[in-house]
């Protein structure tokens, strides 16, 4: 009987999925494109993002074709632009400290979300690490060698270093390292990469199983000194420092190493180290990783497909949970525990720390609310309400604290240079119309009002200044830098703060601001044309003149009136007010016929995040087939094994992919998903509150549209469905069928 049990049980435990084994972190990094995501791991928000670097990497440090120079410990990933790399570790036979003196090819890598490991080439040197919250823990396996050693580099970063194109400015760095505890400290302070302002960052690390036969300091000039225990550079210095440990190895010896960074001080990165890693045990850190990535990925549970589906899923996916940095318990004067380091590595950060302090929410890293606001951010109203609740929480509080809320908040600093609109309006708007508990709305409406009053700012260009200033006044910029696409979005943020406002009972706000949200009109020039279609959105001069830039010219980024993106693209983003475009685009047959052609001649993207909503308007014209097709088009041919359409932008691109492989797809801002044909037969979705929503389909690569839904054995008109709606839980079927007026995917 016993063994019987036994073998059940072994049966049980063999076929337990396990969803983590299904991401592969290369995804968005092997691709010849600018995907530029992190290949190293992480814990769903964690602070800590240990990730091998390399010459000629992008924004992400790395490119899998180069040498590997070492690992730093923070990152970004799939950003246009660079921030972190700092604190750089090498293992090495031997000992070479100058900045290209001790690169490896490399061989055999694991990457997946709770392990990178990596064989470099040229020292035979096995390399493996695993993170948790704030701390990692590495394993280097060295073969016999009488001087190995381990070099750390208190100064290298991304900008600069690898990325020389962001510049960056050393204000001031140490190292220290401890031969009785093999302990090293390093500091920096730096300006550089994507924040505006100058940040710093601790870093305690120890060194474990092994004795040191030599131990010192290094500078990019003079080397190695052996018995120097410290070492400091100043910005006049232009010095890369650091410090070095060598030893003797046996062959196959393994040598632990374990460090946490800090915000703060060298005493919080001692806690946070001590709190979460507090033994040697390498392999019990995987396990307690990959536990937590299951349990977080497992949100989503998806049956057919083949396994490259599975894998391009799981990998977006947990793209979406790493989108920006929880570190909450990176505070001054917050005392932390095992139990509080546990309960922060399974994504529950506790309400108060080890001396019973209350801990505010504090979410770090959040690259730019003009990516997340479209697809992230209500990503996590679906799968993830205690996230959303403690970001907005935390939103609420530099809002309180600082004075605003500006599109780009990392490394604890304010980036003020507005990509878009005041798009946290856009997030605000949507937890409120989707009921979320837990918010004092009023506080949030101060935000809000805040930013429709004071705010809807946007960017001089050089002979019009103040031209941004005049957006109340006229309903429109004048042309100047993102003057159209900065219009269109301020007419939505202002439709957003109307919606809340109307629904505490602010009501002359509430007018005030519907009003202005019809202001995108000003911009709509019935003579602009282009493909045969006349009416476009078009840039508009002071004296009320149109600009006429043509409609199938690409816009780049920080240089046109149009960011990052065609007019034939930026024509379609209304969200708030689609029937009254359609009027302008001649009605639903001339409307859905022209955005077919933007589409079929690559005029209109639908790629990149201004384009992510413009499919949609398919179904608003009562086509939602083309919708289908087109999300499945964009699927089918811009997300691979290697990677995405464009820079990943810290969850956006993996959420947009992770809701059309769903079959749902958010307005941001509203309460509301448009339907398409799912890619897989099935899907659990673990909702908010307890409740199970599950995806029915015959799915299959010709199936890419919808023929009839149901929800909860009732049918479904119109392609929508609330947040409510989905939130009671209970399967939503859908039949699909082929696309019938288009010959292929």
């Amino acid at each position: 009987m016993l063994t019987t049990i036994l073998l059940l049980l072994s049966l049980l435990l063999f076929n337990i999925f396990h969803p983590s084994d299904c991401v592969d972190t290369s995804v968005g990094v092997i691709d010849k494109g600018a995907s530029n995501c992190v290949i190293g791991p992480m814990l769903p928000y964690g602070s800590i993002n240990p990730s091998p670097q390399s010459r000629k990497g992008t924004s992400d440090g790395y490119k899998p074709t180069e040498p590997i120079r070492g690992f730093g410990q923070l990152h970004v990933s799939g950003t246009g632009w660079p921030t972190y790399g700092n604190f750089l570790i090498s293992p090495q036979t031997g000992l070479a400290t100058g900045l290209l003196d001790h690169e490896s090819a490399h061989r055999d890598s694991i990457t997946k979300p709770y392990l990178f490991s990596t064989t470099l080439e040229r020292y035979g040197i096995g390399v493996e690490v695993t993170p948790a919250h704030y701390s990692a823990i590495y394993r280097f396996t060295y073969p016999a060698c009488d001087r190995a050693s381990i070099v750390f580099d208190a100064v290298h970063s991304i900008p600069g270093d690898i990325f020389p194109k962001a510049k960056k400015t050393l204000l001031e760095s140490s190292s220290e390292i401890d031969p009785e505890s093999g302990t090293v400290r390093m500091m920096i302070r730096m300006k550089g990469g994507w924040p505006e302002e100058p940040y710093a960052l601790w870093c305690v690390a120890r060194i474990g199983g092994v004795a040191f036969s030599e131990c010192g300091s290094w500078d990019s000039e003079a080397g190695p000194e052996k018995g120097r225990l410290s070492i400091e550079a100043m910005p006049q210095d232009s010095l890369h420092i650091g410090s070095y440990a060598c030893f003797p190895t046996t062959e196959g010896q393994q040598v632990l190493l374990k460090l946490a960074v800090s915000f703060v001080s060298f005493e919080q990165a001692q806690m946070l180290l001590d709190a979460e890693i507090p033994g040697w045990n390498f392999d019990a850190s995987v396990r307690r990783a990959r536990m937590v990535w299951d349990r977080t990925l497992s949100s989503v549970k998806v049956k057919g497909g083949s396994d490259e589906d599975r894998t391009i899923f799981y990998s977006a996916l947990y793209r979406f949970f790493t989108f920006a940095h929880e570190r909450s318990l990176d505070r001054e004067g917050v005392k932390v525990n095992r139990r509080i380091a546990r309960r922060a590595m399974m994504g529950l950060a506790p309400e108060k720390d080890a001396a019973r302090r209350p801990i505010r929410p504090y979410w770090d890293d959040n690259y730019a609310l003009w990516d997340t606001f479209r697809t992230v951010y209500p990503m996590l109203t679906l799968l993830d309400e205690d996230c959303w609740r403690a970001n907005m929480k935390a939103l609420i509080d530099r809002f309180e604290t600082r004075g605003g809320v500006w599109d780009s908040f990392v490394a604890g600093t304010d980036r003020k240079a507005d990509q878009g609109g005041n798009d946290v309006d856009c997030i605000i708007a949507e937890g409120y119309a989707k009921k979320i508990k837990g918010i004092d709305w009023e506080r949030a409406y101060a935000i809000i009002k805040h930013n429709a009053d004071n705010m809807r700012l946007g960017h001089d260009q050089e002979g019009d200044e103040g031209a941004h200033l005049r957006y109340k006044e006229l309903g429109w910029i004048p042309t100047c830098l993102m003057s159209s696409s900065q219009t269109l979005e301020f007419a939505y943020n202002d439709w957003c703060a109307s919606q809340i406002a109307a629904g505490l009972g602010h009501n002359k706000d509430a007018s005030k601001y519907f009003e202005r949200s019809k202001g995108w009109i000003n911009l709509w020039n019935p003579d602009l044309e282009s493909g045969g279609y006349k009416g476009f959105i078009d840039a508009r001069n002071s004296d009320g003149s149109f600009a006429f830039i043509p409609p199938e010219k690409w816009n780049g980024s920080w240089i046109s009136p149009f960011y990052e993106g065609k007019t034939w693209t930026y024509s379609y983003y209304v969200p708030h007010d689609i029937p009254k475009l359609i009027e302008l685009m001649g009605g639903d047959e001339k409307f859905v016929e022209r955005l077919n052609y933007g589409y079929e001649h690559r005029l209109t993207e639908y790629d990149n995040e201004p384009g992510f909503l413009t499919l949609r308007a398919f179904t608003e014209a009562g086509h939602p087939e083309y919708s289908s097709f087109w999300a499945h088009h964009l699927m089918n041919n811009k997300f691979t094994l290697k990677g995405y359409p464009d820079n990943e932008d810290t969850g956006s691109m993996g959420s947009w992919y992770v809701f059309c492989a769903l079959g749902l797809f958010p307005n941001a801002g509203q309460d509301f998903y448009y339907l398409n044909a799912p890619k897989f037969e099935s899907a659990t979705i673990s909702l908010p509150r307890g409740r199970k929503l599950i995806i029915k389909a015959n799915a299959s690569k010709e199936n890419v549209t919808i023929k009839s839904v149901r929800l909860r054995g009732k049918p479904v008109e119109g392609f929508k469905l609330t947040h409510e709606e989905l939130l009671r839980g209970g399967t939503l079927e859908m039949e699909l069928a082929p696309m019938e007026s288009k010959d292929e995917i």
